[in-house]
């Protein structure tokens, strides 16, 4: 107890710094925030890492004007990098919304949607199955552990008060966004090449059998093989999940190294 008055308590400005940007992260990452979590929750786990995070660093420090605007500027600061964490994870995470709406669509569900209660935005189906797939792995492989750890990281290469945002920042968020469209086509390129080549062998039918309605026998013809793509494909989620992983953490280090000075 005396270790955590004389490291922690005492000294109340930094760890109040500290805890603004965990907050801002568990407040926008998909895994910790959302309706799923209480508020007082996200607050009081904020406010343990936080003060795990200043005992366990006993030299962090921090210079700002000493006056209550330099102060709140330093906060606003460090509740916007913690932000800018948590949506990255969200964007990457959103991979998986992206590859199903392109499945929805390929097999006759993009007219169909749900109502997510977490997020409260409206998803494909296909996505939310895989989203939820892929939240389900990286709770039981402790992936959210790792990027706790990359929120620990970051206050050895980014300390308080050091973040920079410039352009170059939206630079690194516009390559990230690119890459996201690349990596959900990956994801959803079995079910689309099947489709395809089903496609084709319905054009070929209808050039040889025009009489036959090839709307009707197609659209049936789309759901059955989408649905028996997926069950193929379910087995190899877990790669899926291990390639997908490996570039959330990989960005997230990018987006640190690219707010360093």
């Amino acid at each position: 107890m005396d270790f955590l008055m004389s490291n922690v308590f005492l000294r109340i400005d930094i760890l109040l710094l500290v805890f603004v940007r965990f907050l801002g992260f568990f407040a926008t990452s998909p895994i910790f925030g959302g309706r799923n979590a209480p508020t007082y929750a996200k607050i009081g786990f904020s406010f343990i890492v936080s003060t795990i995070v200043l005992s366990t660093m006993p030299t962090m420090t921090v210079t700002y004007e000493d006056t209550i605007l330099g102060y709140v500027l330093l906060v606003l600061k460090e509740l916007t990098v913690g932000a800018i964490f948590g949506f990255l994870v969200y964007i990457i995470l959103t991979i998986f919304y992206l590859a199903g709406q392109l499945i929805d669509y390929q097999i006759g569900f993009s007219m169909i949607s749900v109502l997510d209660p977490l997020s409260n935005i409206q998803v494909p189906i296909t996505g939310n199955l895989y989203y939820f797939m892929v939240l389900t792995i990286l709770l039981v492989t402790n992936g959210h552990h790792k990027i706790i750890q990359a929120l620990f990281y970051s206050y050895q290469v980014l300390p308080i008060g050091q973040a920079v945002f410039n352009s170059e920042l939206l630079g690194h968020y516009i390559v990230i966004l690119s890459d996201i469209f690349i990596i959900s086509i990956k994801v959803a390129s079995p079910i689309i090449g099947a489709i395809l080549i089903l496609d084709f062998a319905l054009g070929i039918l209808a050039r040889t059998a025009p009489q036959m309605n090839m709307f009707v026998i197609g659209l049936p013809l789309k759901l059955i093989l989408g649905l028996a793509c997926l069950v193929v494909v379910m087995p190899l989620f877990t790669m899926i999940y291990n390639y997908v992983s490996k570039e959330l953490f990989e960005k997230l280090f990018f987006i640190i190294k690219g707010m360093i000075p």
